[in-house]
């Protein structure tokens, strides 16, 4: 095969997978160090500063203007550049204060239902003994089927657990709730206490992806130059359930609404939660269900061989306490 039609093979790649996204936001509006604007409106107004980079339209909205609730661009990235498409990537976002948030606001987005979906999201998280979730949905009374049904549980969480598993949690259109949780200790968090500008944090992706059938959770450790693992795993098709299509949410609360996408915190009985501290970066939703050398932050080829770890899966019954 010739250079040229390698090269064009990859383009097309690349273009396959663009125009399957739905949202993404990779946070380059900047600059360094200013919060991620608010437009002047009041705190938890949406105001679109994040812009949805897929044409959509789906853009993200941050809580508040720096202070308890907002983000601030850093250039603390990654990689300079997006590996996937080439693209400069010059920021991320850091929380300002305990409470961080951002969501999106869009009737379009909250009807979206994919049976076939991918999630991608990079970040350098905080270590803490508290849920954190990087990429949730906001529902209330969603999960109605299934073994021990909890009406508080949200729509979906891709999310950090206490003991430093990753997880991806989703509620179907039938009902069923369904979970695929890596080992514990596989993400790596820098100590705030310590390091509040996070200098000795690792850089970190993860990738949820639904094919229908099987629920497949990868993670790659971007700082240590690892390639994709999957490191969790789960059979659909076991739950019984009719139909495994993500949920559009239920439900309505006074400072959330059905189906909105949230970024950097959950959804747990209606409250606001599960709050990621740290640095968040890249975040794209597709409807379809990509395989890892479509996602984002594909490894060099020298890298990228995927590898599987332990893994556990469990049942969600687990109650949330946090605020």
């Amino acid at each position: 095969m010739s250079g040229a039609t390698v090269v064009l093979a990859a383009l097309a790649g690349v273009f396959g997978a663009q125009a399957d996204t739905i949202a993404y936001w990779n946070f380059e509006e900047g600059p360094a160090g200013a919060n991620v604007a608010r437009g002047g409106m009041s705190d938890g107004v949406f105001y679109p500063a994040v812009q949805d980079q897929s044409g959509n339209g789906y853009h993200l909205s941050v809580w508040s203007d720096g202070g308890g609730a907002g983000y601030a661009y850093r250039t603390d990235v990654a990689s300079p550049t997006i590996p996937l498409t080439g693209a400069p990537n010059n920021f991320s976002v850091k929380n300002t204060g305990g409470f961080p948030a951002m969501w999106t606001e869009s009737p379009a987005l909250q009807a979206w239902s994919p049976l076939t979906w991918t999630i991608e999201v990079s970040f350098q998280p905080e270590l803490s003994d508290s849920y954190r979730t990087l990429v949730g949905r906001d529902s209330q009374g969603a999960n109605t089927a299934g073994p021990s049904p909890n009406p508080d549980l949200a729509a979906l969480y891709l999310q950090i657990q206490p003991d430093e598993s990753l997880a991806i949690k989703f509620n179907d259109v039938s009902g069923y709730w369904h979970e695929a949780i890596s080992a514990p200790g596989l993400v790596q968090g820098f100590t705030f206490s310590s390091d509040n500008d996070g200098l000795t944090g690792q850089w970190q992706s993860a990738a949820a992806v639904s094919d229908g059938s099987t629920l497949r959770l990868y993670y790659r450790n971007v700082e240590l130059g690892e390639g994709w693992q999957l490191v969790a795993e789960l059979d659909l098709t076991a739950s019984g359930s009719p139909n495994t299509a993500l949920t559009p949410g239920t439900g309505d609360g006074g400072d959330w609404d059905a189906g909105n996408f949230s970024v950097g915190r959950g959804l747990y009985a209606g409250g606001h939660t599960d709050r990621a501290w740290g640095f968040i970066d890249e975040v794209r939703l597709s409807d379809v269900a990509l395989t890892p050398d479509q996602f984002l932050m594909v490894p060099e080829p020298s890298s990228l061989a995927l590898g599987l770890v332990g893994f556990g899966i469990a049942v969600a019954t687990r109650r949330r306490n946090r605020g």
